[in-house]
């Protein structure tokens, strides 16, 4: 279907009244090295990019200057990248940072452990806890 010049004027209008746009340059390779990136993350380049400038910004008003970027570098470290990037969806579906909603998941995963043993279950394996570790 071809693309009318009225669809063409609308389309212009619309992003000239709803969109802002920003231009930017990186150093040749960056930008196949983010989009391959944002790919892997199952994201196209831009909204990998405004998802990327968001979580910082979010991070950066909850996080004190000096462990901002130890923080991110060690979720990034300790997650696998399969794991870290259900982390920033459900981060993302909550409103949270990556490390609020980290924090949160450890402490809820904490509690459900602690329940298990406390009735015997082993919470790793979901089998019968031995005498010697029920006792603990």
């Amino acid at each position: 279907m071809a693309y009318s010049q009225k669809q063409k004027e609308y389309t212009m209008n619309y992003m000239k009244e709803n969109l802002d746009e920003i231009k930017f340059r990186v150093p040749k390779g960056q930008k196949a090295a983010i989009r391959e990136y944002a790919e892997k993350q199952g994201e196209k380049l831009t909204p990998f990019i405004i998802r990327a400038i968001t979580e910082t910004m979010e991070q950066d008003m909850r996080t004190p200057a000096e462990g901002k970027r130890q923080l991110s570098a060690a979720i990034a470290d300790l997650l696998p990248p399969d794991a870290l990037k259900e982390a920033q969806k459900a981060a993302g579906r909550t409103g949270e940072s990556v490390s609020e909603f980290c924090s949160r998941a450890v402490k809820t995963q904490a509690k459900r452990d602690e329940t298990a043993r406390h009735i015997g279950i082993d919470p790793v394996t979901n089998g019968e806890l031995m005498q010697n570790v029920k006792d603990e």
